[in-house]
């Protein structure tokens, strides 16, 4: 069965692939994960780079567990109950119900400072946040206020951008999931200011991208001539 233009992996999943193997052995007539590590090591776009070993950190981290519906329900019973019209033989009622909007939203919040937390500890965030040669000087002279907590939260959306609901999937009981709309991607945080970091964060992996497929390119020669062999 031959690997389809579908089913192969992009620059993007081997370079994270490759940032967690255990295997980065170089052989001459083989592509391996230390071709993509040296590749992505030689492109200029060094902030590009390090959104794609943020991520791979990220993959390779304890992260907290996926909440379940249960959860949900449990957060809920804890809140104040929310009064509700419904209607009825008798006509219309008001009656007390579980908030799981109001625990979801709870749910989130508490997600969002873990996942602050999280990325805080990983080694790849330092270079992305740095207030001279980072992304940072980018967003501050947007004007955007917050700008250092804004950059983290668009960081950790590129980290785990997956749906809080589903997951991912896409799906929830056997339909598209409400939240996100059936994508299995949360949106991106703070509105516009947060597309526009995005937007821009996406530029510097572009070009750690292409830069990385250029590198490929030259690779069997590079290791070639390392070895001492005489390219064809």
């Amino acid at each position: 069965m031959t690997t389809t233009e579908s089913t192969r992996p992009t620059i993007s999943e081997r370079l994270a692939s490759a940032a967690n193997s255990s295997d980065l052995s170089v052989q001459i007539d083989k592509r391996g994960d230390a071709d993509y590590l040296i590749a992505a090591g030689c492109t200029p776009a060094r902030l590009g780079r390090h959104v794609f070993q943020l991520m791979a950190e990220w993959d390779a981290c304890a992260k907290p567990r996926p909440v379940t519906p249960a959860d949900i329900e449990r957060l809920a019973a804890e809140l104040p109950r929310i009064k509700a019209t419904k209607q009825t033989k008798r006509g219309a009622q008001v009656v007390e119900m579980l908030d799981l909007v109001g625990a979801q939203a709870k749910y989130g919040e508490w997600l969002e400072g873990e996942r602050r937390r999280v990325l805080g500890r990983l080694k790849s965030l330092q270079p992305l946040m740095d207030a001279h040669a980072g992304l940072l000087p980018w967003v501050v002279g947007r004007g955007y206020q917050n700008a250092a907590q804004k950059l983290l939260d668009v960081l950790g959306w590129w980290a785990d951008r997956r749906c809080q609901t589903c997951h991912g999937t896409g799906e929830r009981e056997g339909r598209p999931c409400k939240r996100c709309k059936g994508s299995g991607e949360r949106p991106i945080p703070h509105g516009q200011e947060g597309q526009a970091i995005s937007e821009h964060i996406a530029a510097h992996v572009d070009r750690a991208r292409v830069g990385t497929r250029k590198g490929l390119q030259g690779m069997r020669k590079l290791k070639a001539f390392a070895a001492g062999e005489s390219a064809c």
